[in-house]
């Protein structure tokens, strides 16, 4: 009967040293799945297209950056090019001379980069 309860004891131990040792596991996988990536910085080229397709900064009287999304009041819709929104997939209304773009990332460096250069 005592050889019984010693190999009891013995396979108690074994499946606690398991489970702790996946728990561990677990737990390891989950912090390294969700710690931020290093995300990239916009290309200078990119800006520059933006710029382009936004007609210039002549023609951006104003820039508000609110969430992912800038907010432009533009003196001459006509100027802008629209194509360049579709070709890169980004999200952009146009209403009146008001036009919101949305960006999934970098939006404040954009928004940086527009109103440094005095938009």
């Amino acid at each position: 009967m005592l050889l019984i309860n010693i190999n009891i004891s013995n396979d108690l131990w074994l499946y606690l040293t398991l489970f702790l040792v996946l728990s561990a596991l677990i737990v390891i996988s989950i912090k390294l799945l969700s710690q931020k990536k290093v995300k990239s910085s916009v290309s200078e080229a990119f800006l520059n297209e933006l710029l382009e397709a936004l007609g210039t900064f002549s023609n951006i009287e104003f820039v508000r950056l609110e969430q992912q999304r800038i907010q432009l009041n533009l003196v001459d819709t006509k100027l802008v090019h629209v194509s360049f929104f579709t070709s890169q997939n980004i999200p952009a209304f146009l209403s009146g001379k008001k036009m919101t773009i949305l960006f999934k990332e970098h939006a404040k460096e954009i928004y940086q980069f527009l109103t440094s250069k005095g938009a």
